[in-house]
């Protein structure tokens, strides 16, 4: 019996050492990736950005706002925070961890608003999580807004192998720089008259901490500016409450005095070819949107 229990012992303390070297080792790759999910995670996590502009936001902040055309026009260091299918609480998580790892404060922050916004994000991409968990301010903040289970948390590979890391989708996921990336195409406006009107939620808990979060933001001095970005002309139709979402924003805008920007109907808006769909610009439309919006920052002076 007890050499029984021993080698029991012996075959758990091997599978742990085994599981530990795979899970280093498997941590250590998503560490080295430049793709969507991890390239930003990569960045703040290891303090390569100290930037003095963010862009927040979800996949309309990091696939239309070109860091390097607003760096090359205002003079900028830029860095594009937005994060994927992701609402505000979200966006709120990403921008707390990279104010704990980065410790500089940006002096602007160009936050993407729109009909999506003010929702609610639970368990999309949660895979992009696993390889930071052992970082112990990443795992309190992300644990906040995202349930994991026991095994996910304290068992090696374990996490990995629940997940969908390994993905076809993840292997040919986009290259990001800077935070951003161009997504090439144009959409032949396919389906949207089809599309059923419906409203969007809006979440008064998400709404609070947005508010909050506007507070903090000036306390600190950091000059804020919301951005709408362009939606194809057709979209106006589709999501009824979109005038009610907007009026949030400019409601806001007024009562802190922050400058807002809306391109919802501008001219990118009237054609397909500056689209990949109906809520996205191409990299042709992306970055004349990124070189119009620095136009229109300098005009507004608030770059100093």
């Amino acid at each position: 019996m007890k050499r029984f229990i021993r080698n029991i012992a012996i075959f758990g303390i091997t599978l742990l050492i085994i599981l530990l070297i795979e899970d280093a080792g498997t941590t250590l790759a998503f560490h080295k990736k430049t793709t969507r999910k991890y390239a930003v995670w990569n960045d703040i996590i290891h303090e390569n950005i100290d930037a003095d502009m963010l862009i927040m936001g979800n996949s309309r902040a990091w696939s239309q706002y070109s860091p390097q055309i607003l760096d090359s026009i205002l003079g900028t260091f830029t860095y594009n925070i937005g994060i994927d299918g992701s609402c505000f609480n979200r966006q709120l998580a990403r921008y707390d961890i990279y104010r704990h790892y980065q410790k500089s404060t940006p002096k602007y922050i160009i936050q993407n608003v729109e009909f999506f916004t003010l929702g609610n994000t639970l368990g999309y991409e949660r895979e992009q999580f696993m390889p930071y968990l052992m970082y112990p301010y990443f795992r309190k903040r992300i644990c906040k807004i995202e349930p994991f289970s026991f095994g996910e948390l304290c068992i090696p590979m374990y996490r990995y192998y629940m997940n969908n890391v390994y993905d076809e989708y993840t292997k040919s996921d986009y290259p990001i720089v800077k935070g951003y990336f161009g997504v090439k195409g144009v959409w032949d406006g396919s389906n949207i008259k089809e599309t059923e009107p419906c409203r969007l939620e809006i979440d008064t808990n998400t709404l609070r901490i947005f508010t909050n979060y506007i507070e903090d933001v000036q306390q600190e001095g950091i000059r804020l500016v919301f951005v709408l970005t362009p939606l194809y002309k057709d979209v106006m139709r589709i999501i009824l409450n979109l005038e009610e979402i907007h009026s949030i924003y400019y409601n806001l805008s007024d009562e802190y005095g922050i400058p807002i920007l809306d391109y919802t109907n501008c001219r990118l808006s009237q054609d397909t070819m500056f689209f990949r769909n109906a809520t996205h610009l191409n990299k042709t439309g992306a970055e004349l949107f990124t070189t119009q919006l620095c136009h229109d920052l300098d005009s507004l002076g608030l770059l100093k």
